[in-house]
């Protein structure tokens, strides 16, 4: 089932790597996948209509034209074997591109108004899985939507592989409870008007109801005041983990 169209990307901010003409010249291959490309995005009604060959195709190409279907594709939803193997296949695709370009793509989406629950958790996954770790991304989404925040969390566990005076120096801005001061309350406190309990302070969450002033998450969907489900990233335990990491860099 299809449950979202398509999103757009900013792509002339993303570096093309494929050398398309020298010396006057135009590399021939280069001219015939970009044709299949076109036809296979005009044809794309979805995963399940795609064979194998096809998703390989795409996820091998490194042509940026398929990162509007990619972002489509997150939103499809399925659970056969069949489904799962070829949308893993599909992500492949950011595994193949060069490292710049796939940072590029995957936290602009993060950062755009229209990214989907789903889309956060895929390309969650896709960072994560590739090591795709960049502070100076991670400052952008703690300034950016509360789920844009979340997945910079998620960034923030992952451990990198070497770490510059620059990154050094961004942790240390998140040092003590620099991180958990991002993480405003987003509930608001009134008085409520019920027949029984007028005038009573109570805080209302996003989803919009309302719940006792002491109580720590709300009774319909059992987010927190910032916003957090129960299953959710612990904000408190991201804190704790970079206050551990700067301790042991310093301690070096």
């Amino acid at each position: 089932m299809i449950t979202a169209i398509g999103t757009p990307v900013l792509l002339n901010e993303i570096k093309h790597i494929q050398a398309e003409a020298v010396g006057g010249d135009i590399d021939g291959s280069v001219i015939k996948n970009k044709v299949k490309a076109s036809l296979i995005i005009e044809r794309y009604t979805g995963i399940y209509t795609m064979d194998n060959a096809t998703a390989e195709f795409i996820a091998t190409s490194r042509l940026t034209e398929f990162v509007p279907l990619l972002f489509k594709a997150m939103n499809e939803t399925g659970e056969d074997q069949e489904f799962i193997d070829r949308q893993a296949t599909l992500f492949r695709y950011f595994d193949f591109l060069d490292k710049d370009q796939a940072i590029a793509i995957l936290y602009g989406q993060l950062l755009s108004d229209d990214l989907t629950g789903a889309q956060f958790k895929i390309i969650s996954k896709a960072i994560s899985s590739s090591n795709l770790i960049d502070y100076d991304q991670v400052a952008k989404l703690l300034a950016g939507s509360l789920l844009a925040k979340k997945a910079a969390l998620k960034v923030l566990t992952l451990d990198k592989d070497w770490y510059s005076a620059q990154d050094i120096a961004y942790l240390q801005t998140l040092k003590g409870e620099g991180l958990l001061q991002l993480f405003p309350e987003v509930v608001t406190a009134k008085e409520s008007k019920g027949m029984f309990s007028s005038g009573k302070e109570v805080w209302e969450c996003l989803c919009g109801s309302s719940n006792k002033l002491d109580a720590s998450a709300c009774s319909s969907c059992t987010k927190d005041k910032r916003g957090f489900g129960a299953e959710e990233l612990k904000l408190e335990a991201v804190q704790k983990l970079i206050n551990l990491r700067l301790a042991i860099i310093e301690g070096i």
